[in-house]
C-alpha cells in the first residue's frame, strides 16, 4: 500500500512539475495557430482591459474546435496569447516606445510576472488532484496570460 501511495505521489508530482508544449496531433479540423493569434489581437483590442466576457466570447470558436481534451484546449489557447504578449513586448522595444530604463523595468516586471504565474497556477493544479489537475493548471495558465497579454496589447496600441 506504500509503495502505491509513493508511485501515485511520484506521478502526480510529474504532472505539476510543468506542462508540456509538445502538441500531440491535433484533428484535421483546427485552423493554423498563427490564425489564432491574429484572431486573439483583434479580440483583445476590441473588448479592452476592463472585459473578461468579451475575451472569452472570442475565444469560443477556437474552443468549439478542440476535442475533449481540456488541457490541450486551454494549452493552445495560451500559446496563442502568450505568442501575443511576446509580439507586444517586442514591439514595445521596436518601435522605441521606452526607454533603456522603461524596457529594464519591463523585462524585469515581466520575468516576476511569469514566475508568480506558474506558481499561482501549480497551486491552483495541485487543489485539484487526480484527472482534473491537468486541465486546472492548463486554464489558469491561459486566464492568467491571456491578462498579461490584453493589458500590454491595449496599453502599446493605446501610446
Amino acid at each position: 500500500m506504500k509503495g502505491l501511495i509513493v508511485a501515485l505521489a511520484a506521478a502526480g508530482a510529474s504532472l505539476l512539475a510543468g506542462p508540456s508544449f509538445a502538441q500531440t496531433a491535433a484533428p484535421a479540423v483546427l485552423q493554423d495557430p498563427a490564425q489564432d493569434l491574429s484572431q486573439l489581437r483583434a479580440c483583445a483590442l476590441a473588448a479592452g482591459i476592463s472585459d473578461p466576457a468579451k475575451l472569452e466570447a472570442c475565444e469560443k470558436p477556437i474552443l468549439r474546435m478542440c476535442d475533449d481534451d481540456y488541457a490541450r484546449c486551454y494549452n493552445r489557447l495560451m500559446a496563442g496569447w502568450d505568442g501575443l504578449l511576446n509580439m507586444s513586448l517586442r514591439e514595445m522595444t521596436r518601435t522605441g516606445l521606452l526607454t533603456r530604463r522603461d524596457s529594464r523595468n519591463l523585462q524585469s516586471a515581466q520575468r516576476a510576472w511569469i514566475k508568480f504565474r506558474d506558481e499561482d497556477c501549480a497551486f491552483y493544479g495541485g487543489v485539484w488532484p487526480g484527472w482534473r489537475a491537468p486541465g486546472q493548471l492548463a486554464a489558469c495558465r491561459h486566464r492568467e496570460t491571456r491578462e498579461r497579454a490584453t493589458v500590454l496589447t491595449v496599453r502599446f496600441e493605446a501610446a
